[in-house]
């Protein structure tokens, strides 16, 4: 399994995750801080664990006091330097690049050259020919460490889920929410030691040739063994381990299942990922769409909540519009889509446990103009359906808007066909203007299947009809169910909206004018 390039806001939330651990070291040690003094004991530990033992190439950090009087410096470009706040380290003689340099605290990678056993680590002051601390380190060939989100060297590890949310007990950050069993998870560790091919000291793993451990990696969740699809830097880092693993079926729902990471005889401390087994949960995706052209919506707000009442969830879309609710309870939810510039919409959703779903498309609606109305047609796939409208037009006769007719007649035109579907899923998109008498009717044809009478297609296509009127959706329509190539939806007069919502069968197209 490659490994997974993830996107800004992503790789955001790991170095935050990073940012956050060596943050902790740092006020933890600054309140321990010490009149500086010459060759002050230091000492190395494992970034993620903070376990005495170290890897080649792995995050650590160092800590002594009264290092240096310059300002905190964090590095700003890559490779990473080898000098940052006047301060430079030297672990058996080679210099180590620097993620961050303080007064107490170094953080830092150690040198791929270093040979496990015992290390002799140097800290050095700009102009400075002693060193300012001294001490000594315990170099493995691998030392893992897994980073949590506290900080703590235990607790929920620092991970992504398989949709590359937040792996954590429900909303405990943003978005979090535990993963599925079946499902693979990615979790950021440090400690892997050399890799195949060995990236170089303080430059980022390459994304095209991934540098992979060089022996098998064991991580075990919640006391059984799981698959590993991938274990190296992660591309893009410097001394980041990651690790693709499979969720055994066979664990129970559990939001602090037990992890451990074994490479080359040394294992991590424990650590936790939140769990819940397929079985018990369910879900829900699908995508939201523009009701005038079918582009997909991205950064649309979407929000699953309870029938019955509870927590509610909400995801957003990205930029091909595609949402998901994953490791959802059982039973029936309302679900809303807004965006911007967009009117907002709601349908009703169900979620089985032990299946993942998927919806119509949401359609919505930019803003309509002063007592117009948009029908929206969308359904899941299948056969090529057509919305059709038909309406009062001048000399006693009735004007008919379908895909071989796209307006009516008269300029400018008060209905007029927006989109006519060949995607089969739609949507399919009328907007017209009615007149304050007359009767406006709606249907939908099954034109894949139209000379197959009592055809079922129709209505197991699990389509929805959207009434927007008054920059509002005033209408959620389902399909019926039973046999029909024809669909006979609504009626529109003075402003009353009458569902008839019945499926009988037409064969021809043009015939809907006088038989709807």
């Amino acid at each position: 399994m490659k490994s997974h390039l993830r996107s800004a806001s992503f790789r955001r939330f790991v170095l935050i995750c990073l940012c956050f651990a060596f943050a902790a070291f740092a006020i933890q040690a600054g309140r321990e801080a010490k009149p500086a003094r010459a060759a002050a004991a230091l000492a190395l530990v494992n970034a993620a664990s903070y376990d005495a033992t170290v890897a080649p190439g792995s995050i650590a950090a160092l800590f002594a006091s009264g290092m240096t009087s310059q300002a905190p410096q964090t590095a700003q470009t890559l490779p990473l330097p080898t000098t940052l706040a006047g301060l430079s380290v030297k672990i058996n003689g080679t210099l180590a690049p620097l993620f961050f340099a303080s007064a107490n605290q170094i953080n830092l990678q150690v040198p791929n050259g270093v040979n496990p056993g015992a290390a002799t680590v140097e800290v050095f002051a700009s102009g400075a020919s002693a060193p300012v601390a001294t001490g000594s380190a315990t170099v493995a060939e691998a030392a893992p460490g897994v980073f949590t989100i506290d900080q703590s060297g235990s607790g929920q590890a620092v991970a992504l889920n398989s949709d590359y949310s937040i792996n954590a007990d429900f909303d405990r950050l943003p978005g979090s929410r535990p993963e599925a069993t079946g499902k693979f998870v990615i979790i950021y560790a440090t400690g892997i030691g050399r890799t195949n091919p060995l990236a170089p000291d303080g430059q980022p793993a390459p994304t095209d040739t991934p540098s992979l451990a060089t022996a098998p990696t064991t991580v075990t969740i919640g006391g059984a063994q799981a698959q590993t699809l991938f274990s190296g830097l992660a591309p893009g880092f410097v001394g980041l381990w990651q690790l693709n693993v499979v969720l055994p079926d066979s664990l129970p729902t559990n939001l602090v299942s037990s992890l451990r990471v074994e490479l080359k005889g040394r294992q991590s401390q424990p650590a936790t990922l939140a769990i819940a087994n397929r079985n018990e949960f369910g879900g829900i995706a699908g995508v939201v769409v523009n009701a005038i052209n079918g582009v997909p919506i991205g950064g649309a707000s979407l929000t699953l909540q309870p029938t019955g009442g509870g927590r509610a969830r909400s995801v957003s879309t990205n930029a091909n519009g595609q949402y998901g609710f994953y490791v959802i309870n059982p039973g029936a939810y309302n679900l809303s889509a807004s965006a911007n510039g967009f009117i907002a919409a709601t349908q009703s959703a169900s979620v089985t446990g032990g299946q993942n779903g998927v919806a119509p498309p949401i359609a919505l609606s930019p803003p309509l103009e002063a007592g117009q109305y948009r029908v929206v047609l969308a359904w899941l796939s299948g056969p090529d359906l057509d919305a059709h409208l038909t309406g009062p037009a001048s000399g006693g006769n009735r004007f008919h808007v379908w895909w071989n007719e796209e307006t009516e007649l008269p300029a400018p035109p008060t209905a007029r066909l927006d989109r006519d579907d060949l995607s089969g899923a739609g949507p399919e998109t009328i907007s017209f203007t009615p007149r304050s008498s007359g009767v406006y009717r709606f249907s939908v044809q099954n034109y894949s299947d139209r000379d197959a009478e009592s055809n079922m297609r129709l209505a197991q296509a699990g389509a929805l009809i959207r009434v927007y009127s008054g920059n509002q959706q005033i209408a959620l329509i389902a399909g019926p169910s039973g046999g029909g190539t024809f669909w006979k939806v609504f009626e529109l007069t003075g402003g009353q909206l009458n569902i008839i919502n019945q499926l009988s069968d037409e064969t021809t197209p043009s015939n809907i004018k006088t038989s709807f």
